[in-house]
């Protein structure tokens, strides 16, 4: 038996468990989360495996939950309400134009012909893909005024789950490993406590130990990297943010919209294709235009700060 020392969820790794694990139709306002350090991490990694990741939410700090509805809040009152939600909007309709010319998009010879190993396991991901997509531009967050009324709750109990099932799927027929798999593990014990910190001892089966460092942030029990870190992290998303300058992005909007009104026009060219010609000649007719677009757009930006 050997031991190492690690905290119970890398910041990387809970990125990675809000997008691979979980699915939908489990709400955790019935799940209690126990006060005793392992048993709390027992408990959220339980619940998580079960699919209910909506135990994320209610296993944060309110502190925690405050910063993350401020933030989308503060997002919100940043962007330009008619370039964010058409931009959504063609977001929307992508997805829409993707799923009805499937075909024509696995069969174009633009940019290389496909293999058929390729095709097969694009056409497996294919109603996961759009499933995801159409999931975020039908979600609170698909609006500039959802966006300023983000209620963190709401969203990880309503969206979150479909997103859940919709990147589970992905990871499946990528055959990439699952990175939520450490949580599976043979027990769980305190080994070390106080008020506020605590040290865990997380067994596998072949025998070895994981040391798991926690800070107990309000109520809550949370990895101690996480605990150090937060407030710094809210900190530099906040004056990026506050940074934005709004006289930048009216200078600038009137050739995002013109990008907007131009990619609008392409889609509707391709949704109409009714040959794989027609639908070859509407992208290859896309292309350079919006190539340069995007060229002039990040040597100019679109008002976001440069010298943070």
């Amino acid at each position: 038996m050997f031991i190492t020392h690690k905290t119970f969820f890398p910041p990387a790794a809970m990125l990675a468990v809000l997008f691979t694990a979980c699915g939908a139709g489990i709400s955790s306002t019935e799940v209690t989360i126990p006060d005793e350090p392992s048993a709390a991490m027992q408990t959220i990694a339980d619940e998580v495996i079960a699919g209910n990741c909506s135990i994320l939410w209610h296993a944060m700090p309110t502190s925690y939950q405050t910063d993350i509805n401020a933030i989308a809040q503060l997002a919100g009152s940043k962007v330009d309400p008619e370039i964010y939600d058409k931009s959504f909007g063609l977001f929307g309709r992508f997805a829409e134009v993707a799923d009805k010319q499937k075909l024509f998009i696995l069969n174009t010879r633009l940019g290389g012909e496909l293999a058929a190993e390729q095709i097969a396991e694009i056409e497996a991901a294919w109603p996961s893909i759009i499933g995801f997509i159409q999931t975020i531009v039908t979600s609170s967050i698909s609006s500039s005024a959802g966006l300023r009324a983000f209620d963190g709750q709401g969203f990880f109990e309503q969206t979150l789950p479909a997103l859940f099932k919709y990147s589970n799927d992905l990871v499946a027929l990528s055959n990439e490993e699952n990175p939520f798999d450490g949580l599976e593990f043979d027990s769980l014990k305190t080994v070390e406590s106080t008020n506020t910190t605590a040290v865990l001892g997380k067994t596998f089966a072949r025998g070895d130990v994981e040391a798991v460092d926690l800070t107990k942030v309000g109520k809550r029990w949370v990895p101690a990297e996480m605990a150090a870190n937060w407030s710094r992290g809210i900190g530099n998303v906040k004056k990026q943010l506050e940074a934005i300058s709004s006289e930048e992005m009216a200078k600038n909007k009137p050739q995002i919209m013109g990008m907007i009104t131009m990619v609008d026009g392409i889609l509707t060219q391709l949704k109409t294709a009714e040959t794989q010609e027609q639908f070859d000649q509407a992208l290859l007719g896309a292309m350079l235009p919006i190539g340069l677009l995007m060229m002039q757009s990040m040597g100019e930006g679109i008002g976001t700060p440069t010298n943070l």
